[in-house]
């Protein structure tokens, strides 16, 4: 997004890590840089890794930037807080807690910025049940894949090159360890893709293969039919999703705007077969561009099977996410929202 804004004629200046740097010195940085608009983007733990995530520091921060700094400024909220009512009911008290304090200090946030931009309809839709009075300020906006489009007259061979074994078929999987992704489909999805088609090797991209044989030891057992990759870079997880013939993406809250490998896979024109859940809403066509299998593991590895063996259909589903995310969620579409807010955006 930075890119496109500069390409617009748009002066950016780009502050990271300020929680490392300090805020007065980010402070100072603004006050003389002097801008227009101040865009914060924000997950929980990336102001606080070591606190979980709460900041006492950046919410003082907050309160008051517009003020000192005579600019509009709009929250970017990929995360918001641990479920803290959900994990109460469950008698997990300590996280409950975390989850508590999270929701405390967003709703400070909430209340020191022009807007907030949610990237899930549904977290937007508690909060302004939760806040009334501050739901004119609460909005949503789809996150762009953060895989840029490297392109590349020959993917496979761009992979071989920089050290890779290209299986075919490639089966590709994001293993990001996330508690909310279902290792148990995905090792019964392939499982049953390999009984069609042998030769099929499932590339698990941001996981190493000690770290796979801690969380699912069965599926690290079956040794060269799983490559798992650790960190790749940018360029080369863009060719990876290139050559895959399938992406599996099984979710436990399911498929949402939330999730970046999903939009990553779908800027690439790749057919992914996720699943339909609580988090899976009506703010996108997902049946018109995933393959969606409801939350039965039998269920998944059965739309697996049948997606992998109807080219006609994965192309069809590559050409409509493409098509889809080009028009609603693109580096350049996302910047151009960010700014139209900014246009409307209260000041209060």
């Amino acid at each position: 997004m930075v890119n496109v804004l500069r390409e617009a004629g748009h002066e950016v200046l780009v502050c990271s890590r300020p929680h490392e740097r300090g805020f007065a010195r980010l402070d100072a940085e603004l006050a003389a840089y002097g801008p227009d608009l101040v865009v914060v983007a924000y997950v929980p733990l990336g102001y606080a890794p070591h606190t979980g995530g709460v900041a006492p520091a950046f919410a003082l921060w907050s309160i008051g930037l517009r003020r000192r700094l005579r600019c509009e400024a709009i929250l970017l909220a990929h995360e918001a807080s641990l479920p803290a009512a959900y994990l109460w009911q469950n008698r997990e008290f300590k996280l409950a807690a975390l989850g508590a304090a999270q929701v405390g200090q967003f709703a400070v946030l909430v209340a020191s910025f022009d807007s907030v931009l949610f990237s899930n309809i549904g977290t937007r839709r508690v909060w302004a049940q939760g806040m009334p009075r501050s739901a004119h300020r609460l909005h949503t906006i789809r996150i762009c894949s953060n895989i840029p489009y490297h392109s590349s007259v020959d993917p496979a061979a761009e992979l071989t090159a920089a050290g890779y074994a290209v299986p075919t078929p490639t089966i590709l999987f994001f293993g990001t360890g996330h508690q909310s992704v279902l290792f148990d489909y995905v090792e019964r999805a392939f499982l049953a893709l390999l009984e069609i088609e042998p030769n099929a090797v499932l590339v698990i991209v941001g996981m190493t293969a000690e770290k796979l044989r801690q969380l699912c030891p069965s599926l690290a057992d079956l040794g060269d039919r799983v490559l798992a990759l650790g960190y790749v870079a940018a360029p080369q997880v863009s060719l990876w999703l290139q050559v895959a013939k399938l992406v599996l993406a099984p979710l436990f809250e399911g498929v949402s705007a939330r999730k970046g490998t999903v939009m990553a896979a779908l800027q690439h024109g790749q057919t992914v077969v996720t699943t339909r859940g609580m988090q899976t809403l009506e703010d996108i066509a997902w049946d018109e561009i995933c393959v969606l299998a409801p939350f039965d593991r039998e269920a998944f590895a059965a739309a697996a099977v049948q997606t992998f063996r109807d080219p006609e259909r994965r192309s069809a589903k590559g050409r409509a996410a493409r098509a889809e995310y080009e028009a609603h969620a693109s580096a350049s579409v996302t910047a151009l929202r960010i700014l139209a807010y900014a246009d409307r955006g209260p000041r209060a």
